[in-house]
């Protein structure tokens, strides 16, 4: 039988933002914010500065000579990839980032593949995320 989701109508001060869904999360244990959700990504990143508050460096990545494209068509060589458990709500799952050097104003960014991969639904319009847990759903507010 289907599962249904029902989320909240809107109120018409509700629709009035055009913020980005933020969470908290806890990558490899440690509490990170600012997590990007981000459904136009089709890769997690991860900014090399996080690398050090994670206590890792680059020789704990893997290599790799991938390229990645920001929404402003720019091209940047990722340093390695970084396999870390995240956390999000009750739920643990492997996630691969591309760790990037980048200004970026997230902590870490998962996109399409985690979400997918980890049958979540995202929405940035009501400032949560949302996933099955069991016959239950669970959800995830807003950072």
């Amino acid at each position: 039988m289907p599962k249904e989701v029902i989320l909240e109508k809107l109120t018409l001060a509700m629709t009035k933002h055009i913020r980005p869904l933020y969470i908290k999360a806890h990558v490899n244990g440690k509490p990170v914010s600012r997590v990007l959700i981000d459904n136009s990504s089709a890769v997690n990143v991860l900014p090399v500065r996080m690398l050090k508050s994670m206590g890792k460096t680059e020789e704990d990545l893997i290599p790799t000579e991938v390229l990645v494209a920001s929404f402003i068509a720019e091209t940047t060589k990722t340093i390695g990839i970084l396999p870390a458990d995240v956390t999000v709500g009750s739920m643990l799952s492997l996630c691969a980032f591309f760790v990037v050097n980048s200004s970026a104003n997230f902590q870490a960014l998962v996109g399409r593949d985690w979400i997918h991969a980890n049958q979540r639904i995202p929405s940035s319009m009501h400032q949560q995320l949302l996933f099955w847990k069991g016959d239950d759903v669970e959800v995830v507010e807003a950072d």
